[in-house]
């Protein structure tokens, strides 16, 4: 498994003034092919720690199941491997902090999971995403039950979610950042206040946003698209093909 250097996702910027359009979610339960899934988390930059093999490091657990620890930020991995170096420093030697496309590590996941021993995805949330995201819940009478949060808006006719156009297409943008989406909400409010009087973000772990997608597959789930942070933007640009040596 190798570090990714090229990114499946296409940035464009929230236009000065969005239309906003909202989709509702059906009920199908047929699950999106796993191909779509990994797609669709392709552009999102993570960090965990690869051995020169590229394997990443594993902990076992009692009930037959492995885990990666897989981070949205470098200094929290930064912060983990420095403990780790500490507990246990011969093991901790033989492995490196990488970047690494969601897609590629959960596609690894999937294909290390067997019937006698599952390999599960830990993300780990930045603390300040973390008490975001219990304040948002909170603001909706619902406690965060932990993870890696991301949002989403809703409100407008029938409570749908709120899409933008990106590449000509309408898209449900699912962010990384509490301040990006209440950016887009502000921008909403003012410019277009009956409709941004109704806008609620709501907040969802990542690994039930990535289990929704295994089990669905209908118009909403397929218009999904995660939203990176901007430190996700910035190493995105950074391995960008075109970008000038």
């Amino acid at each position: 498994m190798k570090t990714l250097k090229r990114w499946g996702i296409t940035l464009s910027l929230i236009a000065s003034t969005l239309i906003p359009t909202w989709l509702s979610q059906s009920s199908a339960v047929l699950a999106l092919p796993e191909a779509d899934i990994v797609q669709m988390l392709s552009g999102i930059p993570v960090f965990t720690f690869l051995d020169a093999q590229g394997a990443p490091l594993v902990a076992q657990l009692e009930d037959k199941t492995i885990f990666a620890s897989i981070f949205m930020s470098q200094r929290d991995a930064q912060q983990a491997l420095a403990q780790f170096q500490k507990d246990k420093p011969d093991l901790a030697s033989q492995y490196k902090i990488k970047v690494i496309s969601l897609g590629k590590i959960y596609q690894f996941a999937r294909k290390n999971s067997t019937q006698s021993q599952r390999f599960v995805l830990q993300y780990v949330p930045t603390q300040v995403e973390f008490d975001a995201a219990k304040k948002v819940a909170g603001i909706n009478g619902q406690p965060y039950q932990g993870g890696v949060p991301v949002y989403i808006a809703n409100g407008g006719p029938g409570k749908g979610y709120l899409t933008i156009k990106q590449n000509n297409q309408d898209i449900v943008p699912v962010f990384f950042e509490q301040g990006a989406i209440q950016k887009m909400v502000d921008e909403l409010k003012k410019n277009n206040p009956e409709v941004g009087s109704t806008l609620k973000i709501e907040v969802i772990p990542l690994n039930i946003l990535i289990a929704n997608l295994e089990q669905q597959d209908d118009e909403f789930w397929k218009s999904i698209r995660l939203w990176p942070s901007q430190e996700m933007i910035q190493i995105i640009r950074a391995n960008a093909p075109n970008k000038p040596k």
